[in-house]
């Protein structure tokens, strides 16, 4: 007896160890086993250090540097409050929050670009970017306990509804002044986001809105690759209307499209959607064909590639798919991968640092 009981100890001790920053907070799918448990508060500290700043900001404020180290852009400050309000950050949280509140256009969602001074140079609202800030708002009240956010939450997605969801159609459009049919974004769906929203504002009419995602995604998408363009009308043909600016004519998997798997991956471990089964099932293959170490950034939507960079914001949201399947060894490769992926610029480094979250389990489910 004396021999058995310290094995017995010690094996449980190696499983305690194993297993103590694996707990997976998601209702479905599988975190990666191999989390390196001090990996999320270098990489945000590193984050904050690099792209936030006070310069140009009301006091108290603060806002996050884009590519050109000078403007600030709303997806940034979206991305920001996601990033903050899973890390606890109220102080940070807030100064971004209080930035977003002193860029509002005339439908009280914030105009999509401003200058080093605090001068608006992009008029009007970016759909994707309002999406993030009301979900991190919910996010700061489950995680902050203020709520304060809750009912700026409430606000932002009443606004969110009236100024960027088509009417009667349910489409999700580009902004508050422009898209709808004609003009939409799939990886602006955020399908999990609507459907807290419809649970938070007793509304089913955000149901709709995450059921049209599906439908457009799925006229829009390669169904052997999954890969989904920039830019499509609502019957998912390219070209939109209006996008003649966008690099590739908005045809191709660049650099909006490229946040698509991370967007509907949320909606299966929060709510184990089949549809987003369905669709991160089959971008899992295209990712286990080509190799997690041969991802480019830049596809055509039948898989072939015509770019030669490997960027965080491709490879951080593919991994982020990975957690969908059951495939231990694929989830854990993401893992490293993603970690290993540093480009050192605002989106890319941004989007590494949420999808790390992510696969960390921190984008919890607001219930």
């Amino acid at each position: 007896m004396k021999k058995i009981i310290p094995t017995i100890f010690t094996i449980l001790l190696l499983f305690i160890s194993c297993t103590k920053n694996t707990e997976n907070t998601y209702a479905h799918g599988t975190l990666p086993t191999n989390l390196e448990a001090q990996r999320i508060a270098d990489t945000y500290a590193i984050w904050k250090k690099k792209y936030v700043t006070s310069d140009g900001c009301p006091e108290g404020a603060k806002r996050i540097l884009f590519d050109d180290m000078s403007h600030t852009v709303s997806e940034g400050i979206g991305y920001g409050l996601l990033a903050s309000a899973m890390m606890k950050d109220k102080t940070t949280f807030d100064a971004f929050y209080k930035y977003y509140n002193a860029h509002l256009d005339a439908n009280g969602l914030m105009n999509w670009k401003i200058d080093s001074t605090g001068k608006m140079v992009g008029e009007n609202a970016a759909t994707d970017a309002d999406v993030d800030v009301a979900y991190a708002l919910l996010l700061a009240h489950k995680l902050i306990e203020d709520e304060y956010y809750l009912a700026e939450a409430k606000k932002i997605i009443g606004l969110i509804k009236k100024h960027m969801v088509e009417p009667g159609t349910y489409v999700l459009k580009a902004g508050d002044a422009w898209g709808g049919s004609m003009t939409t974004n799939p990886s602006y769906f955020a399908p999990a986001y609507f459907k807290v929203f419809a649970e938070v504002m007793n509304d089913d009419s955000w149901n709709k809105v995450s059921d049209k995602c599906y439908e457009i995604l799925f006229k829009s998408w390669n169904p052997e690759t999954g890969l989904v363009p920039d830019w499509c009308k609502v019957d998912g043909t390219t070209p939109a209307d209006n996008v003649s600016w966008a690099k590739y004519g908005g045809k191709a998997y660049y650099y909006d499209a490229a946040r698509t798997p991370w967007r509907i991956s949320k909606d299966y471990v929060w709510f184990g959607d089949v549809r987003a089964e369905k669709y991160c099932k089959t971008i899992n293959g295209f990712t286990k064909k080509i190799g997690f170490s041969n991802i480019t950034d830049g596809y055509n939507l039948d898989g072939t590639t015509f770019r030669t960079e490997k960027t965080s914001a491709f490879v951080g949201c593919f991994a982020t798919a990975t957690m969908t399947s059951n495939d231990q060894e694929f989830i854990n490769a993401a893992y490293i991968e993603n970690i290993n992926t540093f480009n050192d610029s605002y989106f890319n480094d941004i989007l590494r640092l949420l999808t790390l979250q992510m696969q960390h389990g921190m984008f919890v489910k607001y219930e």
